[in-house]
């Protein structure tokens, strides 16, 4: 942080930045990093009295070490506000109980979900890993039921799972209504062309993916766009970037790397004909919202809070996970028949001011002023 700009992930950042601007005055506690990270790439104007760092928390098992200086941040922390708006899984999940606040949790992702659907893990490593992400859902169960707590998660799956009782079900949004402009029409590309967006993670279904084009591929003419790198340096990223380098089809396939959240991206939803989502673990993904919001329609995985996100044959087709035959034969119907595809364009434009980050933003609100006992 420096100069009054602190540098945070753009999806946050915005989030943030909405919730800010519907209170008097608020503070932030965050993680501050040793060196700058790709994925920072949000600038927020904040008065630098107002942010509370916490210590450096880059991995779970690093995180550990900070346990007793990060509760001790906490707790001052929670001290000098009226009300908190947590954003789970944290990789310290007890440093967040009995800050004795009204507070709002606001869940993402299953930590259990993501780590049985990697590949980054094994033997005793995976045990271990497993194991502290069945106690984080554990820790976050017993945080929604603690006194004046609002509970909202990504998607309903991730709701049950925490015994939710206080809340709603929320999709997540970064994208701006002003945003939401000259979305694509529902006509078919002369050569049909699929975009995924997202890390290169086995949890994403990036393999199923490319098993799924290398089928289409052998029927018709097709092209792939991926944007997205890998985050980790393991053994499973380099494997994927194999996968599409030794792909029969390589040639069909454009790797776009990783790019900031803005024109340039919103303009591959508007060339492309099918968003694919094809992953083994997700909340609800900003990319299913962003892509229909452009008009480009959206075949998707039925895990986790998809969906919450995509109501199958309404806007949206849904597959079982880990189906290339399946995923090939959705992107194939939405491709060939055209009342469908335009059904689907149609409603999916039809949602776009729910699905914004300023909607997004009011309903957390909302949630947040029941928990302080404040009118909304």
């Amino acid at each position: 942080m420096g100069g009054g700009r602190l540098m945070i992930n753009h999806s946050i950042g915005r989030l943030l930045d909405e919730l800010r601007a519907r209170t008097d005055h608020s503070r932030l506690c965050v993680p501050l990093l040793p060196e700058m990270q790709r994925n920072l790439n949000y600038a927020m104007d904040v008065a630098q009295q107002d942010v509370t760092f916490l210590p450096p928390m880059q991995t779970t098992m690093g995180a550990q070490k900070h346990y007793l200086n990060a509760r001790r941040i906490l707790r001052r922390f929670a001290e000098s506000v009226d009300a908190l708006f947590i954003r789970l899984p944290f990789q310290l999940p007890n440093a967040v109980q009995h800050l004795k606040r009204p507070k709002l949790l606001h869940v993402v992702s299953s930590p259990l979900e993501v780590v049985k659907a990697s590949t980054d893990y094994s033997g005793v490593v995976r045990t271990l890993a497993t194991t502290f992400a069945a106690h984080s859902e554990h820790a976050m169960a017993d945080l929604a039921q603690e006194p004046r707590t609002r509970l909202c998660t990504n998607g309903a799956e991730m709701w049950h799972t925490l015994g939710g009782r206080h809340g709603r079900v929320v999709v997540s949004s970064c994208l701006y209504r002003d945003e939401m402009s000259n979305p694509r029409g529902p006509e078919v590309s002369d050569i049909p062309r699929l975009l995924f967006v997202g890390y290169l993670r086995p949890e994403k279904g990036v393999n199923d993916l490319l098993e799924a084009f290398d089928r289409l591929r052998q029927d018709r003419k097709v092209k792939l766009t991926l944007v997205g790198g890998s985050d980790r340096k393991t053994e499973a990223g380099r494997a994927i970037t194999r996968r599409i380098e030794t792909s029969p089809f390589a040639d069909d396939i454009e790797q776009k790397g990783m790019m900031d959240f803005g024109p340039d991206l919103f303009d591959l939803y508007r060339s492309h004909d099918v968003l694919v989502q094809p992953s083994l673990s997700e909340g609800t993904p900003r990319t299913l919202v962003e892509a229909r919001c452009f008009g480009c329609p959206v075949v998707a995985t039925n895990v986790g809070g998809i969906p919450s996100s995509v109501e199958h044959n309404l806007d949206g087709l849904l597959v079982p996970p880990k189906s290339p035959g399946e995923l090939a034969a959705a992107i194939a119907r939405l491709l060939d028949d055209q009342p469908l595809r335009t059904r689907l364009v149609q409603n999916g434009l039809a949602a776009r001011d729910r699905w914004s980050v300023e909607s997004f933003a009011d309903e957390l609100i909302e949630e947040l002023c029941i928990a302080a006992g404040q009118t909304p």
